[in-house]
């Protein structure tokens, strides 16, 4: 038997999923930031109302095992459900801005060298003391 044989014994025939599997959690991860973030929200935003996960589920129409599936943050939420949360709970989870409506609230003048900048003259200059041993 070749070294060759041995090491085709040794291999499993079947295809592995490592690839597919690497690919997949690389896509959830994506997400999986953003629906944590929202997840937080709404743990925070219930605890506020002082409202249980049951109460949000009734007032949502939903089952109870939904609403546990959000605030667990693995969900891929819809726009449609983000929408209906943030109704429901009266707080802003989600906001797309708009590139034409960014604007920039000031300008600010740098100095040109390191001169320009100026520190208080009653700023003490605080010394720590500083005890050295000899190591042996």
């Amino acid at each position: 038997m070749t070294t060759k044989d041995k090491f085709l014994a040794l291999v499993s025939k079947e295809e592995t999923k490592t690839v597919s599997r690497a690919k997949s959690r690389l896509a959830k991860k994506s997400y999986t930031k953003i629906s944590n973030l929202i997840a937080f929200e709404i743990l925070e935003r219930l605890d506020e109302l002082g409202w249980t996960q049951k109460l949000l589920a009734k007032k949502m129409d939903v089952y109870p095992q939904q609403v546990n599936k959000w605030v667990k943050g693995n969900e891929n939420f819809t726009i449609a459900t983000l929408a209906r949360l943030e109704e429901v709970l009266e707080i802003k989870l989600i906001e797309v801005t708009n590139r034409s409506e960014v604007m920039i609230k000031k300008t600010v003048k740098l100095p040109k060298t390191t001169s320009e900048y100026k520190t208080p003259e009653s700023t003490q200059r605080i010394i720590p003391p500083i005890t050295m041993r000899r190591v042996v």
